[in-house]
């Protein structure tokens, strides 16, 4: 995970993941809007799971705790406020 961009207004944090590979259960303290550029991954919440392909976004409240799996080569680009956390427990 690298930052792309940041101002004052927001920050875009680019992340690319291998086959197979996962981020843990984690947090982010704003709202973070996910732009899936390319492969599949699989994002899971307590309560559901959702799909991820290449061209598809999700809006991910802050503070609401998801992981992700990676089930094809996956990069996205994440847009945050510029002070956000993310905390990853």
């Amino acid at each position: 995970m690298t930052e792309a961009c940041r101002t004052e207004r927001f920050k875009i944090l680019n992340v690319s993941l291998g086959m197979g590979e996962s981020m843990s259960w984690h947090t982010a303290s704003s709202d973070a809007f996910v732009i899936a550029r390319k492969g599949k991954g699989k994002v899971s919440f307590s309560d559901r799971e959702v799909i991820l392909s290449a061209g598809d976004t999700l809006l991910i409240p802050a503070t609401q705790r998801h992981r992700m799996d990676v089930l094809e080569p996956f990069s996205s680009s994440v847009i945050l406020a510029p002070e956000a956390k993310i905390d990853f427990a």
